[in-house]
């Protein structure tokens, strides 16, 4: 399986250290039967379904109607290996009907601690209808409803209430932080709303009476254990402050004349999402960014090529 965030230590090795996806099954590739029918996600041990409703398992092992790309439910290629799930996000059925999949955790999260929480979604051919409420909801103990109808709590991790995910060509990224408030082992994905205070919108042509979207590689992910900091011994001293901070913020640095630096920016999965030179006539960069979205990033800044300091850049809106 390729994993981008798994491989995020190969791409920064000079600063980062490798953390492990607490996510077990990520991607959905491993499994002890090839799906045949609804609701089969258990076949990807260890997810299961957190409700009564029947979640769904894809799979290139499947040559009918639950393969991969081609299924019942549309066309898609998985964001990664061979196989993912899918359920209903919203449904104009009685009772608000949902489907959830949960997966317990590879280990507790820890008190404090933050986390980077991310997935990517699809909505499905046939769906007359695209939501913005997909959530991650984390719980001590398994979260297991008797019935099919939404589950009432308040998800940690909830899109973007203003974008509706509507594309059905290609893979949607989700992701957030949240800090944890100690204890958490089970991860759920869903909707957690009643179709009253849904957000959607209602696409034309399509006849299948609910919001359905695949998702592939689900990632949680320590972000407190991925940055390794190593400060260089060398003539430039460099101070960011502050921080956190709203995507306004000031470099103070100094600069020998035989010296280059630069100042970059990355996210989690290891996307450089700034770059800046430093200038040589100056020792104070101002950066205002209001582009980067509230989360944890990380910096670095190289000096003639090298690396004298990386650690967490946090915003907050």
């Amino acid at each position: 399986m390729k994993k981008i965030i798994s491989f995020f230590f190969f791409l920064f090795s000079f600063f980062f250290i490798q953390s492990q996806n607490l996510v077990p099954n990520p991607g959905f590739e491993m499994y002890d039967t090839c799906p045949y029918s609804t609701g089969q996600i258990d076949f990807a041990s260890p997810w299961f379904s957190a409700n009564t409703s029947t979640p769904d398992y894809f799979n290139i092992c499947n040559s009918g109607i639950f393969n991969v790309p081609n299924n019942f439910l549309g066309y898609q290629q998985s964001n990664s290996g061979q196989a993912y799930s899918g359920i209903t996000f919203y449904n104009t059925g009685a009772g608000s009907p949902r489907e959830y999949i949960e997966v317990q955790l590879i280990d507790t999260l820890k008190t404090n601690s933050i986390y980077c929480v991310s997935f990517y979604v699809s909505l499905a051919n046939i769906s007359k209808y695209a939501t913005s409420n997909l959530s991650v909801y984390f719980s001590n103990s398994i979260l297991n409803s008797g019935s099919m109808n939404y589950i009432n709590v308040i998800p940690q991790i909830q899109h973007d209430s203003n974008s509706v995910i509507l594309d059905t060509t290609n893979w949607t990224f989700v992701s957030a932080n949240f800090v944890a408030s100690g204890g958490e082992r089970y991860l759920t994905i869903g909707n957690f709303r009643p179709n009253s205070t849904s957000i959607i919108d209602s696409i034309s042509g399509s006849f299948q009476p609910d919001a359905y979207y695949f998702i592939d590689d689900v990632s949680v992910i320590d972000c407190d254990s991925l940055v390794g900091v190593h400060e260089y011994s060398n003539n430039a001293n460099f101070t960011l402050y502050p921080n956190p901070n709203n995507g306004t913020m000031e470099i103070s640095y100094f600069l020998n004349s035989n010296e280059n630096g630069v100042f970059e920016v990355y996210d989690v999965t290891g996307k450089r999402l700034m770059n800046y030179v430093l200038d040589k006539s100056s020792t104070i960069l101002k950066i205002e960014n209001k582009e980067l979205a509230a989360g944890v990033y990380y910096y670095n800044i190289r000096i003639n090529e090298k690396t004298i300091k990386a650690d967490k850049l946090v915003i907050i809106k």
